[in-house]
């Protein structure tokens, strides 16, 4: 804790003044008095001097009326007189030395300066460190969510941010995050949609909300709730030339209700969602009601399982402390997915790597169930497979080389669920941190229709590989016995 917050939190128990009248009489709400007092936060540096003249004049009143003046002094190191006005006065230097000794620490540790020193930032790489290095630090220091608007496009405004070295900041709170989509800028950039699975990859453990920022992209904000807010310039290739930081809090938070309430207007676009939410508003029901799937898997394999399974899934699921729900939930799944795949028309796009890595050590996900198959379940599973794609020719495998694809390792934490008139994700990664969104669904028809023309593009990639039902056949011939050889290791 600073100078300033230990100061002010001995001189409120001294004195025994609830919070709620101080915040009254300072005119700040009781959370920033909190923050200050407990979080290491400041005042802003032009207000300071009257918050410390009215925080003395408050201190000082209440000293008096308890007839504490004497016992005051030998707190706090202070020498008579003992009247109002001399208490003021000692307790107000008290209140400037401790606040000067913080703000001097906050400056020189670069991971808390932007939380307390406007400034202007012009050059390329303060910009770009002030948003990939600095403000994500600035998030992990707090204790409470996290509430942030972005009016600009993340994709036009920092193009290459999603294929930086990994994030991975674990915040204390959730984050989430409000921010800008523009059509018109998704309709000239071929490379928006992978840009955009890719951001949200990067960052998992984040809560998304995306919104069609049509009518306010123009404002060029980014504000995070009481802490700070980014005003830029843009050039005309839509990146920040001048970035001006905020921190006056009450500047900060009048900016945030007044863009919120754009937001509020605005269209949503991509949605972060849990389980239950999908199931509840119909989501899942819907999504299985049509016949034609293209599916990309990036963990495990849950799909073309037999029939045995699924009651060791909805057991699984019971065993994991799911209510009832989740374990009918699974149920149906596992009749609608074996509906489904008799005659429906399916494109899995499936990674190499996670295809050797199912094989090796069988984990699945099923619904919100995680589930480690047996070498034998496995087996099963790859003689099913066999048996349903001689059935059903329209279920085709495009496998992915991911090893061609740069930092693949992170850039494909979630699996795509799409029928061409819904879409969902599902954050793979939340399952083993529990941090950030189940799923993303996508409420816009236009986005799906794009997206699903990214998925026929990739058919024609060099890294991509299209196996047939015949060609299932032929792969499973030539390497089947490798394929039984690393099952038997285990």
């Amino acid at each position: 804790m600073n100078a300033y917050g230990t100061l002010l939190k001995k001189l409120i128990r001294f004195t025994n003044i609830k919070l709620t009248n101080l915040a009254e009489i300072v005119g700040y709400d009781t959370s920033y008095i909190s923050k200050w007092c407990n979080k290491g936060k400041l005042p802003a540096a032009k207000a300071a001097p009257n918050v410390n003249k009215c925080l003395a004049d408050v201190f000082a009143r209440e000293i008096v009326a308890q007839e504490d003046a004497t016992l005051f002094a030998a707190e706090f190191n202070a020498s008579g007189p003992y009247d109002e006005s001399s208490i003021s006065s000692t307790i107000f230097q008290l209140l400037k030395d401790a606040y000067k000794r913080s703000y001097e620490d906050t400056a020189e540790n670069p991971n808390m300066s932007g939380l307390t020193a406007p400034r202007m930032l012009l050059w390329q790489l303060d910009i770009k460190n002030f948003f990939v290095t600095e403000l994500p630090q600035m998030l992990k220091c707090l204790n409470e969510p996290c509430h942030i608007l972005c009016t600009m496009d993340i994709c036009g405004f920092l193009p290459d941010l999603s294929y930086e070295a990994r994030h991975t900041n674990h915040y204390n709170a959730p984050v989430h995050i409000k921010m800008g989509i523009n059509p018109e800028r998704r309709g000239v950039d071929h490379s928006y949609i992978p840009k955009l699975y890719y951001f949200l990859n990067n960052y998992n453990d984040i809560n998304f909300d995306f919104y069609n920022n049509s009518c306010m992209d123009y404002m060029n904000l980014f504000i995070v709730k009481n802490c700070v807010a980014v005003q830029c310039a843009l050039d005309k290739d839509y990146r920040i030339s001048i970035a001006h930081i905020i921190t006056d809090i009450s500047q900060v938070n009048s900016l945030y209700q007044k863009i919120n309430s754009e937001f509020t207007l605005s269209r949503l676009m991509i949605h972060s969602s849990d389980s239950e939410e999908l199931f509840y508003n119909g989501y899942r029901t819907e999504f299985y009601a049509h016949n034609s799937f293209q599916i990309m898997v990036t963990r495990g394999f849950e799909f073309l399982l037999p029939a045995q399974i699924n009651p060791r899934l909805i057991q699984a699921a019971r065993n994991q402390g799911f209510d009832e729900s989740m374990a009918q939930l699974v149920a149906h799944l596992g009749i609608t997915w074996e509906e489904i795949f008799e005659k429906g028309e399916i494109d899995f796009y499936l990674l190499k790597t996670n295809l050797l890595r199912y094989i090796t050590d069988g984990t699945i996900y099923f619904a919100d169930v995680v589930y480690h198959m047996s070498v034998e379940e496995r087996k099963e599973h790859i003689q099913h497979v066999l048996e349903l794609v001689q059935k059903n020719p329209k279920i085709r495998f495009f496998i992915i080389d991911d090893e061609c694809i740069p930092n693949s390792e992170y850039l494909f934490q979630m699996s795509v669920y799409n029928n061409k008139r819904k879409l969902f994700l599902k954050n793979m990664e939340h399952y083993t941190t529990q941090c950030g969104p189940s799923f993303y669904t996508i409420q816009n028809e236009s986005l799906i229709s794009e997206i699903s023309q990214y998925f026929d593009t990739l058919k024609s990639e060099s890294f991509c590989n299209v196996y047939q039902s015949e060609d299932v056949f032929r792969f499973y011939e030539k390497y089947g016995t490798m394929i039984d050889r690393m099952l038997s290791i285990e």
